[in-house]
């Protein structure tokens, strides 16, 4: 689970690398162009980001658990699998966990772990704590609520900049954005990823 978070921190410290660009190109180069993209992309990468820990946290704890290596949750119980793969795991007891992970892989990469409740359903196949965003918060020195509200915003931002080109409905000028916001967005991801991996691993 360690390649998982190493990861996580590749991806943020790449995004926050990209500062350094848009400094460079806000300062030196300067208007008339526009270089808020390059925050919007942060803004989105971050997101992104989170999204593929908790994929990836989920499938390794799930395996770990199919291997007797973690302690089996009751969502871990009911998670259902077809018969062809049922076949597959009972054929070959060797290569039954690297089977059952490519079958999580697949069954999960439709889903979207970035926003609060999808992320809390996610980690329930791994982990057992009922009252997962309290844990998350007192981990992070936050309130509960504050960042259940901070993440459902930002997830709702990123999916304006991905799916809207960060226009609201009709209106002819997109959403300003700030590198200040930015910035909080970045640590505020970085920190919940943090946290959520040192509760879970």
């Amino acid at each position: 689970m360690v390649n998982a978070y190493q990861c996580f921190c590749t991806l943020m410290q790449d995004t926050k690398n990209t500062c350094a660009l848009y400094d460079y190109l806000h300062q030196v180069v300067k208007p008339p162009y526009d270089y808020n993209d390059l925050l919007r992309w942060q803004w989105a990468q971050s997101v992104s980001a989170l999204d593929k820990l908790i994929h990836d946290i989920v499938r390794i704890g799930m395996r770990e658990s199919f291997s007797g290596n973690r302690p089996i949750t009751d969502k871990f119980s009911n998670f259902a699998i077809n018969f062809s793969t049922y076949q597959q795991l009972q054929q070959n007891q060797l290569s039954a966990p690297l089977v059952f992970e490519q079958y999580v892989t697949a069954k999960n990469k439709t889903l979207s772990f970035q926003e609060p409740d999808k992320i809390s359903d996610g980690l329930s196949y791994i982990w057992a704590e009922p009252h997962k965003w309290q844990a998350i918060a007192t981990q992070m020195g936050k309130a509960e609520n504050a960042v259940r509200t901070e993440l459902k915003n930002i997830s709702i931002r990123r999916n304006q900049i991905v799916h809207e080109g960060d226009y609201i409905t009709s209106n002819t000028s997109r959403q300003s954005i700030e590198k200040a916001d930015v910035d909080e967005v970045i640590d505020f991801i970085e920190l919940l990823g943090t946290a959520i991996y040192t509760l879970v691993r």
